[in-house]
């Protein structure tokens, strides 16, 4: 049993230790092999598309259909929204695999103008390796903590306190194995940001039709200004004309100037 009670201490203080320096140094290895996926990439591409009025909703909802129909890849709809405001325009966000992410790109491509078109890459070599060393390390661990537990036998206290770290090292296993999975998804997958706006597509009368959608808008808020315009005057107008005479009797008398009868 005393060998029982070390082995236990020397875990607790291994525990202690992994809690203090949770945070694994990051490796000086740099993975080298070629392939997207192998080398921890994860890319970000954004389009922003042009197209005429008439055509951005339904080139909006040909796009989040195609997603949401693309199993295949794995196409996720992370964002989508689209105004019909005073500019139409349409926002999409989704993830999937690369091929996906190539047919997404074509089918805006094939429906409007694309204006402009960029990809960012962000190498996330190091926190993959520093998650899988995190979860080595908590599985090493957690194997440790299930043999003491065999062998704790009946002794009461011994195994409450292993249970109680077990539940510990379970909940941190969890959460480093969520955040792995993240990062594989980010690597396996691409992110597409695409824009759908009308601006210089416009028709010769949809300036004139919005002016005319909006004149009783402006017009009252003309009237609003004008009126608040005029609260402000009227005192500065009252003040000048009491005041007026009297500063034009000072100033002849000042002058000298006779008054006339």
């Amino acid at each position: 049993m005393k060998k029982v009670y070390i082995c236990l201490f020397g875990l607790l203080l291994l525990a202690g230790c992994g809690k203090a320096n949770r945070s694994v140094q990051p490796s000086d290895t740099r993975v080298a092999t070629e392939g997207k996926g192998q080398d921890y990439l994860a890319y970000e591409h954004n389009v922003d598309v042009m197209a005429g009025e008439a055509q951005i909703r339904p080139l909006y909802e040909k796009v989040v259909a195609a997603c949401k129909a693309d199993t295949e890849n794995g196409c996720l709809l992370l964002d989508s929204s689209i105004d019909s405001g005073r500019y139409v325009h349409a926002r999409i966000s989704m993830r999937a695999k690369p091929a996906g992410i190539k047919k997404m790109m074509a089918l805006v491509g094939s429906e409007g103008e694309i204006t402009s078109q960029g990809t960012k890459v962000e190498d996330l070599g190091r926190p993959v390796l520093d998650s899988k060393k995190r979860l080595e390390m908590l599985k090493q661990y957690q194997a440790q903590l299930q043999d003491l537990e065999k062998r704790s036998g009946t002794n009461v206290d011994t195994l409450i306190k292993v249970s109680k770290e077990l539940a510990t090292v379970q909940v941190e296993l969890e959460q480093a194995t969520a955040a792995n999975a993240l990062l594989m998804q980010r690597i396996d997958t691409d992110l597409l940001n695409v824009g759908i706006s009308a601006e210089g597509k416009q028709s010769f009368w949809t300036p004139v039709k919005r002016a005319l959608g909006n004149f009783t808008d402006n017009l009252s808020e003309g009237v609003a200004n004008a009126i608040t315009a005029m609260a402000y005057i009227l005192p500065w107008l009252i003040a000048f004309v009491l005041l007026f005479p009297l500063g034009r009797k000072g100033w002849r008398r000042l002058k000298g100037v006779p008054r006339k009868d």
